[in-house]
């Protein structure tokens, strides 16, 4: 019997929903450029995900499905191979991993999806795969041999001749640990959704209004004739922007002013060096029209943004 033989149907109908939902869902939490690159392997597939994280970096990382969780979800829990090589765990790992690397990977994508959504996303780059994978199969040994899992003898990274990585048990979140806790490793479910409103083309766009000084010779006509022109200018994130505003929370981010309105686009997002040099959270500030204009023409808007800055920065550190 071939180690793919004990599934069904429906479990591999239930794998294409969950793997058909990850673009989706790492897009809502600020991924972009992704592409969803998938090969069949029989009845299965394997899946590679392309994409530019929130800060930027570009990753391709390979997709592991968790175990479908049933009726108490207390583990969570991704096999990484079917079995290991003459009983040599770390080198058939090892092996494992280079191959990827080699193919051009940089991470692997473990997913656990429950009903409708996806409910943790674990992020891991492969140059630490196999040192969390050993860090959960001595924690797992330590526990067993302390008495510590009551019943349960089997070690957890060593699934019978399965290397497998563990995303949740409460019975052992020691275990678990070793994952969440090792450096780089980023649970991509508890990012915060960027809201589809908060777009671009969905909120009040003060680019114009960044730029120094206004155009008197707009001014004055009636009955004018639409017309088609050309327009440059200078590309921003929408996240950014998004991003900002949250953090301000409705209230003019200038100290000493804190104007609010209760309706959306009364804040303007103010680009303290100047939207050709900098289009981040840390170096933007969500203030009202008055002080942004402040900020652009006062005959003390150097000072002026020297205090915004600090606000930016400050909100950067925390």
């Amino acid at each position: 019997m071939s180690p793919r033989e004990f599934r069904t149907a429906d479990s591999y109908e239930s794998e294409s929903i969950t793997r058909n939902m990850i673009k989706d869902f790492l897009e809502a939490k600020g991924f972009c450029s992704v592409v969803d690159d998938r090969h069949p392997h029989g009845p299965s597939e394997s899946q590679t995900i392309h994409a530019v994280t929130p800060a930027g970096k570009r990753l391709a990382a390979r997709v592991k499905l968790c175990w479908r969780r049933r009726d108490e979800k207390t583990y969570s829990a991704a096999q990484l191979l079917a079995s290991v090589k003459n009983n040599d765990w770390e080198g058939t790992l090892e092996s494992f991993v280079n191959r990827l690397v080699q193919s051009g990977a940089t991470h692997m994508l473990f997913i656990q999806r429950d009903d409708n959504k996806i409910s943790s996303a674990a992020l891991v780059p492969l140059n630490g795969l196999l040192t969390i994978w050993c860090s959960q199969r001595d924690i797992s040994n330590q526990l067993i041999t302390q008495g510590k899992m009551g019943r349960r003898k089997k070690n957890h990274a060593m699934n019978g001749s399965s290397p497998t990585i563990w995303l949740a048990d409460e019975i052992a979140p020691s275990v678990t640990s070793a994952l969440w806790d090792f450096p780089e490793v980023i649970d991509i479910a508890k990012l915060t959704d960027i809201s589809p409103k908060q777009t671009v083309q969905e909120v009040a766009d003060d680019t114009f209004e960044d730029l120094p000084g206004l155009d008197i010779s707009l001014i004055g006509t009636d009955g004018a004739i639409r017309t088609v022109a050309e327009r440059s200018y200078v590309k921003r994130d929408p996240r950014v922007r998004a991003a900002v505003l949250k953090r301000a929370n409705g209230s003019c981010e200038r100290p000493g002013c804190g104007n609010s309105r209760q309706f959306a686009a009364f804040l303007d997002v103010h680009h303290i060096f100047g939207i050709e040099k900098s289009d981040r959270p840390w170096t933007c500030v969500a203030i009202c029209p008055n002080c942004h204009r402040e900020a652009h023409f006062s005959p003390l808007y150097e000072q002026i943004n020297d205090e915004l800055l600090e606000v930016a920065q400050g909100h950067a550190l925390m």
